[in-house]
């Protein structure tokens, strides 16, 4: 089968692309023939048809421009790229795929290549990693007050406006809005052959949120077989793994540390302004910043922590820390909320209801005095993503659903192979 992957990023810099590039590489491992459709980028990885991805934009950078110009350059763009549009069509062309699988494609790419899609008869699937087919904002959070949000329907996004939800600025939510709007018109959502939605908590609220029950599958993520590796020694500390940012809760987790000065809490990932320039007086005497960490960085972090600590404050997917936690044969302390919830659920580690600094501090306390429990948990957490999160397991999921639309559409798939 020949399947044409598309994505914002080319690079790996998210949950997004970390999942594209491990996709593209099982898939081609099982016999298929992969591409990748991207947006022009000077951090992207080399590939043959990167003469074909859509032109870089910066909309951080137009939208501080504050002029009527930028804006509306920005609201064209977001909503349908002829850009895109059309150097997809000869990446159509020239590949020839029989599935085009999207990942994250608002506002840079632009569900303009949907139509270009359907178009030539090529049925698409849509693996969501946000909300933001439902949700202008894209998590269902009030930037300016960091406050989980669901006021918009279906068929109404104003509140997006009148909330100021994104970057607490009217502009920049009225661009949001437009672009809902700009979507429902158009029908994108009815050209998709099949939504996949890595947590059980996003497919439900999608369809409550308006999307036929029948197109929504709940598809979990994957981690490659070497990701799977023995718990090594415990080395007593708790770690967090992730951008350091409000909607991570990290400012809970500084609060909570405080409280627990004999547990250590090492952090590491990226981080910017304002918190950067603020870290160091925010940091108490038992926590450490590591910065950005390579893949066997990360591995080795793993391998000795106790648990993963993710007190996030937003409706989190399927968070790749925890997954990688578990594939260690770690457990995790997270909040109640969201995916997070039907992951650490089952004795799999200790959920707390977010921004809660006091409860973090209880559990990150508990795991921290009990090196029994957190081994008894991991091991739990280790054989439950074996059985759900293994690349065998997604992958017979996944070729099902390519098949059933293939069916559905009435065509054949070329080179296919079980």
């Amino acid at each position: 089968m020949k399947i044409l992957i598309v994505n914002t990023r080319h690079f790996h810099g998210g949950g997004d692309s970390t999942y594209s590039f491990n996709l593209a590489e099982m898939l081609k491992n099982k016999g298929h023939e992969i591409a990748f459709f991207a947006m022009q980028d000077a951090k992207n990885l080399p590939d043959p048809n990167a003469d074909l991805f859509v032109s870089h934009i910066d909309f951080k950078e137009l939208n501080g421009k504050k002029n009527l110009s930028s804006a509306l350059r920005v609201l064209l763009r977001a909503i349908y790229s002829r850009e895109a549009r059309m150097k997809f069509r000869r990446l159509l062309t020239r590949f020839k795929p029989d599935m085009v699988h999207l990942h994250n494609i608002h506002a840079h790419i632009t569900p303009s290549v949907v139509f270009e899609a359907r178009n030539q008869g090529v049925p698409v699937v849509w693996t969501l990693h946000d909300f933001k087919l439902v949700c202008p904002n894209s998590h269902f959070l009030v930037d300016a007050s960091v406050e989980v949000c669901e006021a918009c329907g279906p068929d109404n996004y104003l509140p997006a406006l009148w909330k100021r939800c994104k970057k607490g600025s009217y502009l920049a939510s009225a661009m949001a809005a437009l672009e809902a709007y700009g979507h429902k018109l158009m029908g994108v959502k009815s050209l998709i052959s099949g939504f996949l939605c890595p947590s059980a908590f996003l497919r439900g609220k999608i369809i409550e949120k308006g999307i036929p029950e029948d197109l929504v599958t709940h598809l979990p993520l994957f981690l490659p077989d070497e990701m799977f590796t023995g718990a090594g020694e415990d080395q007593g500390y708790l770690l967090f793994l992730g951008k350091l940012e409000p909607i991570k809760g990290i400012y809970p987790l500084l609060q909570a540390a405080r409280q627990v000065p004999d547990v250590p809490l090492l952090l590491a990932g990226g981080i910017n302004e304002p918190l950067a320039s603020r870290l160091d007086t925010l940091l108490p005497a038992n926590a450490r910043y590591l910065g950005m960490c390579t893949k066997e960085e990360v591995k080795r972090l793993l391998s000795g922590a106790r648990a993963l600590v993710l007190p996030s404050i937003w409706y989190e997917n399927q968070p790749f820390a925890i997954l990688e936690a578990f594939a260690a044969g770690k457990p995790a302390i997270a909040s109640d909320l969201g995916g997070m919830t039907e992951l650490v659920y089952g004795q799999r580690g200790l959920l707390v209801p977010p921004g809660d600094p006091k409860a973090l501090a209880a559990a990150m306390a508990e795991m921290g005095a009990n090196p029994d429990l957190a081994q008894a948990m991991g091991g739990k957490a280790r054989q439950y993503a074996e059985e759900y999160h293994s690349a065998e397991h997604h992958y017979q999921q996944l070729i099902r659903l390519y098949q059933g639309v293939l069916q559905v559409s009435g065509l054949q798939a070329s080179n296919y192979r079980e």
